[in-house]
């Protein structure tokens, strides 16, 4: 039996981006009408395509967004673990790392490398690099609206106006998730200590696994988990 296009999509699709069960729709609704009451990024969601009844019915329009009571309708015709094509401003990851120095360059394009590979090299489009939190900030106020962050290489020199430009963007979205991380040899300091800390080891091959698995982990995580 030929496998179906969603599930292809959800078992290639580990960050799941573009798709969300009803349980899923249901749980990010309700905290986004939470969250955007005091954020600056708004979330919402909103369909791609048309969703229809099983009789062929259109029930919801493409393109509309999916707010409390188009989700109780879809709950009167659709099981929790149904999936829908959805589309929300919050996905995909950027990479704080710096790369003006030799060590720089190479931690970097280590992390470049372990995360383009999510997903079989799909989510591309979907991740972003800069040198720093300011570059950042710059993005962050204009389109840019990620769901998470990876703080790697940063130079020891810039730490501090680096950890003022956190403070920043922190301002700009709170819900922001991030990882820092750590290498014995390029930077055996975190900066960061009140983010998820990931350390990687040359010593230690299955440390780069570790921290991918995380990046999922991290990435996929209920909002309603945190503290909405």
């Amino acid at each position: 039996m030929e496998e179906t296009d969603i599930g292809k999509r959800k078992r290639e699709n580990v960050l799941k981006i573009g798709f969300s069960t009803l349980d899923e729709i249901e749980d990010k609704v309700k905290a986004f009408r939470v969250m955007n009451q005091n954020a600056v990024k708004k979330r919402y969601l909103i369909t791609r395509d048309p969703i229809m009844d099983g009789t062929g019915k259109p029930l919801i329009p493409k393109a509309q967004e999916i707010d409390v009571s188009a989700a109780k309708l879809l709950r009167r015709h659709f099981k929790g673990t149904d999936m829908f094509k959805v589309f929300q401003p919050d996905e995909g990851i950027v990479i704080i790392s710096d790369m003006s120095t030799m060590e720089g360059v190479s931690f970097s394009m280590d992390i470049v490398t372990q995360i383009m590979n999510l997903g079989g090299g799909a989510y591309e489009g979907f991740i972003d690099r800069v040198d720093s939190f300011e570059e950042f900030i710059v993005l962050l106020k204009k389109n840019l609206f990620p769901r998470m962050i990876i703080v790697g290489y940063l130079p020891k020199e810039k730490i501090q106006n680096e950890i003022i430009n956190f403070v920043k963007v922190k301002r700009l979205d709170n819900y922001l998730r991030a990882i820092e991380l750590t290498h014995t040899t390029f930077k055996p300091q975190a900066y960061f200590p009140k983010i998820k800390q990931v350390n990687i080891s040359q010593e230690d091959p299955k440390s780069w696994g570790r921290f991918v698995v995380e990046i999922v982990r991290e990435y996929i995580r209920p909002y309603f988990v945190e503290e909405v």
